[in-house]
Parts: C-alpha cells; structure tokens; sequence
C-alpha cells in the first residue's frame, strides 16, 4: 500500500512540475509575441493591439494592473481569489504591467509587460489596447 501511495505522489508532483513549466514557457510566448507586435509599430506613438487577434487561447475578459496594484485590488477587479497573484510581485513593481487573461472566473493566462515598451490602455471595444509608445 506505501508503495503504491509513493508512485502516486510521485506522479502528481511529475505532473505539477511539467505543467508549471509548460505554463512559465506559454507565458514567456505570450509575451514575446505582445513586444513583437509593438515593436512593429514603434515608430508610431499610439498602437492598437487587438488581444483576440493576437492570441489564440480562450479568455473571456483581460485586465491590466499597473505597478504598484495591490493584491486586494487585484481580487476586487477580478470578483475573485487569484492566488498567483502575490508570486507576480505587480505591489511591489514599478516597471511592469499585469495582464491577466480570465475565462469562467479563472486565470488562463498572465504575462508582464516592462513598461519600457509602452503603457496599456483599454479601449471601447472588448480586448483591444492602445500600446503608448513614447
């Protein structure tokens, strides 16, 4: 019965670290793809990004936290408990931003953006930014 208990836990832990992993990978994508785009445009003080055409995951809102974003700011924009939000470090930064992908009231997917590429502001539409560059 221990051995089959061990095997057990060892699977899971195999399986936690792999998806950990995978997800840190999909993240550093994620955001490599956001700097290319803006990084086309560059030369153009104001971007448009539109998310839905950029990403092809499934989300159904997207929300930027600027620096400085408390925790408890955080679980009130979102209407509920992220708890990876403390290992982002968005309170205590002062040169990224947070987006945070949410379907079905949880995360799918967040990056961050050095601000060093621009500042991100929502726009009428769902999912689109405009990408201040200067």
């Amino acid at each position: 019965m221990k051995k089959i208990l061990v095997i057990t836990l060892a699977a899971l832990l195999s399986v936690f670290f792999i998806d950990r992993s995978y997800s840190k990978h999909n993240q550093a994508v994620i955001q490599k793809t956001l700097i290319n785009e803006i990084k086309e445009h560059r030369q153009e003080p104001i971007v448009t990004i539109d998310f839905r055409k950029l990403y092809d995951f499934k989300w159904d809102e997207v929300y930027v936290f600027t620096p400085g974003t408390s925790l408890k700011n955080i679980e009130q924009t979102l209407g509920f408990t992220w708890l990876d939000a403390k290992s982002t470090g968005i309170k205590n930064r002062d040169d990224m931003d947070l987006i945070v992908f949410v379907e079905n009231n949880q995360v799918a997917q967040y990056i961050m953006l050095p601000r060093k590429y621009g500042t991100l502001q929502p726009m009428a539409q769902k999912g689109n930014f405009m990408v201040k560059t200067s």
